[in-house]
């Protein structure tokens, strides 16, 4: 076992979303306003271009340090880009004799149309992931997050090429400044397919500032880049991704769709009991585990995590609620017999929340108790089925937050992203405060 301590994220005020296509648009004008004062003069312009360069690092430079910029992944690429311009530039002043390239107008041309094609692959970053103001968590409680790889040697991971035994990346986020005698109850997450552990970051921050110790698992070969501590990774298996996409598109007859989901299942809840039983048993940092009341459990997922935390929810008598956020429950489906699943009539044995978006909600409202999550539903002690109109798939998750771009390619609805995590944040609290923490009564709207 190895483990890591990450200090959480400060929380910047956000600039605006478009700070990725205004650098990009003042690129693009730098190159066309250089292209043509190039071909107006019938000259390079060499001492301009430099100048323009150097200008153009320093300038940006200073509005990294100011803070306009946020240092990090979306912007290493322009500033080594600039970096690495300003230096050739500084050189030509540097040297005592300067030779001229002859000017051709092609050359020029051709000149323009590269610089935007390299500017643009360096800012892309930037417009993909642009900076946003992060939602805040709402809890009284400072968090702090550490990162734990865990191996299961009862397991050989079905995935490995060569064999090895299962091995597990999870984080925690949990209260930083707790008494010593103080105790939380554990929700453990699991991530949707080719999602990863910090897809839900906002959801983690806010349990654990109200008083949660939060484990949220990197599923290996599931999970889209899974970066162990180690230093070693693992990608999403290319077949589960394709058979997964299968089964999304219907390409998939129903009993082929049924053992996929089920082996899939298989393997997830044995991940995740493994990791519920590795923390309670103290196999995790003391800073963590010291924390953790036993007798306190609650499970969510989003999509197929959703389906694995309501299939351990049947499994562990030791879970005490299960929050479904946005998943089929596809472990309700017991058998497969006369060409149909065959769901499971048993009463679900623990408090059960079930968020849908929109069109999920309604599918699910046509087929009635034939459906997975409502015949459970139909046979819970305590069940609550929240919808928010106008909500994607991908809306319950950050990915909105930290691509928007990206989430409408693979699935966002209508509605406000930071309204609909926010809102998904708070029934989410609201229900494991009410299971967990003995609140009051809960009374959830059925629909946001």
């Amino acid at each position: 076992m190895q483990m890591n301590y990450t200090a959480p994220d400060d929380r910047r005020k956000g600039v605006p979303f478009m700070l990725g296509f205004i650098t990009l648009v003042v690129a693009f004008g730098m190159q066309v306003a250089f292209l043509i004062l190039r071909i107006s003069t019938k000259n390079w312009q060499p001492q301009a271009t430099h100048f323009a360069r150097i200008a153009a690092f320093t300038t940006f430079s200073l509005l990294t340090i100011a803070g306009v910029y946020w240092w990090g992944f979306r912007w290493m690429g322009l500033f080594l880009l600039l970096a690495v311009l300003a230096g050739f530039s500084a050189s030509y002043f540097a040297r005592h004799t300067k030779k001229e390239k002859q000017y051709r107008g092609f050359r020029v041309v051709l000149s323009c149309i590269s610089g935007c094609l390299l500017v643009s692959f360096c800012i892309l970053p930037g417009v993909l992931f642009p900076q946003f103001k992060e939602i805040a968590p709402t809890g009284s409680f400072d968090v702090d997050t550490q990162s734990v790889t865990l191996v299961d040697e009862s397991r050989v991971d079905p995935f490995s090429p060569s064999g090895e035994s299962r091995k597990l990346t999870v984080q925690f986020w949990y209260p930083s400044a707790a008494e010593d005698t103080d105790t939380f109850p554990l929700v453990v997450f699991s991530h949707g397919a080719f999602g990863f552990r910090g897809g839900n970051l906002s959801t983690f921050e806010d349990l654990a500032s109200n008083g949660y110790v939060v484990c949220s698992i990197d599923h290996s070969y599931h999970s889209f880049f899974a970066r162990h501590m180690d230093g070693s990774s693992t990608l999403v298996n290319l077949d589960f991704l394709n058979d997964a996409v299968n089964i999304t598109n219907g390409v998939y007859d129903e009993k082929t769709s049924y053992e996929k989901t089920h082996e899939w299942l298989a393997l997830r809840t044995a991940d995740m009991s493994f990791v519920l039983d590795a923390t309670l048993r103290n196999d995790v940092p003391e800073a963590i585990c010291s924390l953790v009341d036993p007798d306190k459990i609650g499970i969510s997922g989003h999509s197929l995590g959703g389906a694995t935390a309501a299939k351990l929810g049947r499994d562990r008598p030791d879970v005490d609620a299960v929050a479904v956020i946005d998943g089929t429950m596809f472990g309700e489906e017991v058998a497969f017999e006369d060409g149909r699943s065959v769901l499971n009539d048993m009463p679900y044995p623990v408090p059960l929340l079930n968020l849908y978006n929109e069109d999920h909600y309604e599918e699910a409202r046509q087929l009635g108790t034939a459906y997975d999550n409502l015949s459970a539903s139909a046979h819970a002690s305590e069940k609550y089925d929240v919808v928010i109109h106008g909500s994607g798939h991908l809306n319950f998750t950050d990915l909105p937050l930290f691509s928007p771009t990206l989430a409408q390619l693979l699935g966002t609805g209508q509605v406000d992203s930071r309204y609909c995590i926010e809102t998904m944040n708070k029934v989410v609290l609201e229900f494991f405060n009410h299971t967990l923490k003995g609140g009051a009564d809960l009374h959830l709207q059925s629909a946001y």
